[in-house]
């Protein structure tokens, strides 16, 4: 897809824009058009100096910058968040701490600053992490009370799926007008199911556009819960008290879009699932639990939430 350049600066938000909930309520820090490409800057452990100072980790949270309101859309509507890069720091925290993480033993309480260059994370002597930066948490302002930030759930949120990454999108039920779009929590690395309770945490800045699916590219079926589209796979997102409910609702969701995309009957696409789909973790560290499944983008007759049909293909871009 080609990006059609104009003069027009593109917007930014700064941390000015940080925000502890998606909060519908809340007054738009940006109001976009759709397709228009804008900067969010995302706060990290390390902003403020506080992680360093005082060590004291339990009081420390990973804002999300937002709402950004997105003209022309609507409740029901489907949104379509593209990520079309990320820019990360050069310096990144990590943080275990006592009763959290995934391990049967537990952890201690310990932080750990990493450098971060040449595409990758300096993490102990020769030991290097190569660099894949994310965005952990991002999606829309829900009906009723805004949701901590940290938690996920059919809104998206806190997914930490280490897929959304530059040149993904992701695919939100909208609940509110202009549905108050929200992004940060970003990530130098991550593993699937950030496993000790955060990852490579980094300051950083995230170019996004947001844009309503057009009906052509909307499944028959209604968007119930996010949807990753990254790296030629289609990927459902489902959360849940345990990682068990978590599956079985991303389960749920890629056998309805493949069997309302293809026609199959539900135990025919049942069997190709099993046989070429991939049911993972995304982050099991939360009080709410996301688990994910990936199935390649060449088992559906077309791509899932496509833009191809909409009018909103020439985004502006201009240089940041």
């Amino acid at each position: 897809m080609e990006e059609t350049q104009t003069l027009t600066p593109r917007a930014r938000v700064g941390f000015e824009g940080a925000s502890l909930t998606f909060e519908s309520a809340a007054d738009p820090v940006l109001t976009v058009d759709q397709g228009e490409h804008f900067w969010l800057d995302a706060r990290s452990l390390l902003t403020g100096g506080l992680f360093e100072e005082t060590g004291e980790y339990e009081k420390l949270s990973i804002p999300v910058t937002g709402p950004v309101a997105v003209r022309g859309v609507k409740p029901g509507d489907a949104l379509r968040i593209d990520v079309h890069e990320i820019k990360i720091a050069d310096r990144g925290a990590m943080v275990t701490l006592p009763g959290r993480g995934g391990f049967t033993g537990g952890l201690g309480r310990s932080g750990h600053v990493v450098d971060i260059a040449d595409g990758y994370v300096e993490f102990d002597g020769d030991t290097r992490i190569p660099v894949r930066p994310m965005v952990g948490k991002i999606g829309v302002a829900p009906a009723g009370p805004g949701p901590n930030s940290s938690t996920v759930g059919i809104h998206g949120g806190n997914m930490d799926c280490k897929d959304v990454t530059a040149g993904a999108a992701v695919v939100v039920p909208v609940q509110v007008a202009q549905a108050m779009v929200y992004a940060g929590d970003l990530h130098a690395a991550q593993g699937d199911g950030e496993c000790s309770l955060t990852a490579v945490e980094v300051e950083g800045s995230v170019r996004l556009s947001c844009t309503m699916i057009p009906d052509g590219g909307r499944p028959v079926a209604p968007l119930r819960r996010p949807v990753v589209i990254s790296g030629g796979s289609v990927i459902t997102i489902g959360d849940g008290d345990t990682l068990d409910e978590a599956a079985r609702l991303a389960l749920d969701d890629m056998l309805e879009l493949l069997q309302n995309d293809r026609g199959w009957s539900r135990e025919k696409t049942a069997m190709l699932l099993s046989s070429a789909a991939d049911v993972s973790v995304s982050q099991l560290v939360n009080a709410r639990l996301s688990a994910k499944v990936s199935l390649a983008a060449r088992y559906f007759t077309a791509e899932p939430f496509s833009l191809e049909s909409s009018n909103t293909m020439n985004a502006q871009v201009s240089d940041a």
